[in-house]
């Protein structure tokens, strides 16, 4: 795990490359991906004046796992957001839940498949028959679903809340 001390380092070294040279880290907090910390211009820490304000930034992150360092959208809910579950299978390759497969894996368990292949084939208009099969047949086995069908299942679109700013920064003696 990053400490909170290392978590600062990583930051600051990035904001020391920033056209504005008085960036300071402000405040630092805990995160279940790792540390939150925010910047800001220390003129304005001092003044308070809109003025000396550096605006248009959020906050960063640096990953428990890595100490890998990332930017988050100002407007993103940092808790409870739907980006951290994106973060979670782009950054760390965990794969998300699938709603779907979970009604489906339902259906199928009480012996319903005709209607857990009409439910796929509604949430899924794309998947072939031969696709659709292939879904049912891979949750009743509990197997995961064929690369095949997957890059054919409808994807959510999201507005890019966070991106990745350094590759892994191991903490030195960790």
């Amino acid at each position: 795990m990053v400490s909170k001390g290392w978590a600062v380092k990583i930051a600051e070294r990035h904001v020391a490359g920033w056209p504005q040279p008085d960036m300071v880290i402000f405040d630092v907090r805990p995160h279940r991906l790792g540390w939150v910390l925010h910047s800001q211009s220390e003129r304005y820490l001092l003044t308070r004046e809109t003025r000396d304000a550096v605006v248009g930034h959020g906050p960063f992150l640096v990953d428990e796992v890595d100490g890998s360092l990332h930017m988050i959208h100002a407007t993103a809910d940092l808790e409870n957001g739907a980006w951290i579950e994106e973060y979670l299978e782009q950054v760390r390759a965990i794969e998300p839940a699938d709603p779907l497969r979970s009604r489906i894996a339902e259906l199928v368990d009480r012996h319903r498949r005709f209607d857990a292949l009409r439910l796929l084939r509604k949430s899924a208009p794309d998947l072939s028959p031969q696709e659709a099969k292939d879904y049912i047949e891979a949750v009743a086995a509990g197997v995961p679903i064929p690369e095949h069908v997957r890059s054919r299942l409808p994807r959510q679109v999201r507005r890019r809340v966070f991106w990745r700013l350094s590759g892994p920064n191991p903490e030195p003696g960790a």
